[in-house]
């Protein structure tokens, strides 16, 4: 990455806002208008327009012109998509903290403030997010709801860290982190076949850096056909499954190494895919639980590769204690099954991970 504008010295931590710019223009005066009410006055936006072919070029010269803190810049080729974009204006950031942005999107007037204050107050974290509140109300689907219900609920680094592999556990644009770590431990932002978001935290937590949540609601995220999530095929099932498994697969390695069994939890369409991910990228299983009688001692069949189905009362009764994968895409299951490994004595993260 490129040499890094000159810091400034600052009384308070102040923060570099890292905006990202294509095609948002009816949107970007309402996000612009929520970082110039910050009650916090240390931070600097940097507006990166990634080839927008709308008003947002001549909204962001206006809004630059109103306020100094406002620094424009544009990619050097049209559309070079928004990994460049994020680590173009990486490079231009001045100040210690970075925080994410997004055109469509509403920060609360303490965002910055709360989230920085955080930071301060913990030097042992990497990255602090926030409470996330989706709008409008009637995209808001049953699936979505209980997205930013689970994840809204992971406030410690422990619980962040345990569930790492369930979804991101961060909305991309609540997230504010150190620039230094960033840059020089994780290089930016990279340019997966998957999620950059997604990416970007599994590395961070591959790398033992440490997050946690604001508890309050500090930004407002707009739900809208447009959306990454919902238009890039890089947001699909098939391609969080990709980084899951390619991340988890790392992982297991010493898990492996300590000639620990591994067990997919679940012998359903969720555990399968998982399993049968993993197995491609050379992890080992022992083979799947499951509670269906029916399932239970059959095999779960992958090509030449098979392995068995055992009942959850045999996996407990397994000595040494293996190691699982919780899988089950049924609405509640994922806690049912922590709570009831937890209750034979299991411990996450060191007796099993949540994967689905």
């Amino acid at each position: 990455m490129s040499e890094r504008g000159p810091k400034f010295t600052d009384p308070a931590p102040a923060v570099s806002i890292l905006m990202p710019v294509r095609n948002a223009a009816k949107w970007l005066a309402e996000s612009l208008d929520s970082v110039l009410a910050q009650s916090s006055r240390h931070w600097e936006l940097i507006a990166v327009d990634d080839g927008s072919s709308d008003a947002g070029a001549r909204i962001l010269a206006g809004y630059a012109l109103r306020d100094r803190r406002i620094r424009v810049a544009a990619t050097e080729i049209h559309s070079r998509g928004i990994v460049a974009a994020l680590n173009q204006a990486l490079d231009l950031a001045r100040y210690p903290l970075v925080a994410r942005m997004d055109v469509d999107d509403v920060a609360h007037p303490e965002r910055l403030a709360l989230q920085a204050q955080l930071l301060d107050e913990s030097p042992g974290l990497f990255g602090v997010g926030c409470v996330v509140e989706a709008f409008p109300a009637q995209r808001l689907t049953g699936g979505m709801c209980r997205y930013l219900a689970w994840q809204n609920s992971l406030l410690s680094p422990a619980d962040i860290y345990r569930d790492r592999f369930v979804e991101s556990p961060f909305i991309h644009p609540s997230l504010m982190l150190r620039r230094d770590p960033l840059c020089e431990v994780l290089g930016g932002w990279q340019d997966p076949p998957w999620a950059e978001d997604w990416d970007l935290l599994l590395r961070a937590f591959e790398a033992g850096l440490a997050f946690a949540r604001h508890p309050r609601a500090l930004l407002r995220w707009r739900l809208h056909d447009g959306q990454a999530t919902r238009s890039e095929h890089r947001y699909s099932s098939e391609c969080f499954l990709q980084a899951r498994s390619f991340y988890l697969a790392r992982a297991l390695a010493p898990i492996a190494a300590a000639k620990r069994n591994i067990w997919v939890l679940g012998a359903g369409k969720t555990g399968k895919r998982l399993g049968k991910s993993l197995a491609a990228r050379g992890v080992e299983l022992a083979g799947f639980v499951d509670l269906d009688v029916a399932k239970i001692g059959g095999r779960v069949r992958d090509g030449r590769r098979s392995w068995p189905v055992v009942s959850y009362a045999r996996l407990c009764a397994m000595q040494p204690r293996p190691f699982a994968l919780s899988a089950v895409g049924a609405e509640g299951a994922r806690e049912r099954i922590c709570r009831e490994l937890e209750s034979w004595g299991w411990r996450a993260v060191e007796d099993y991970l949540a994967a689905a």
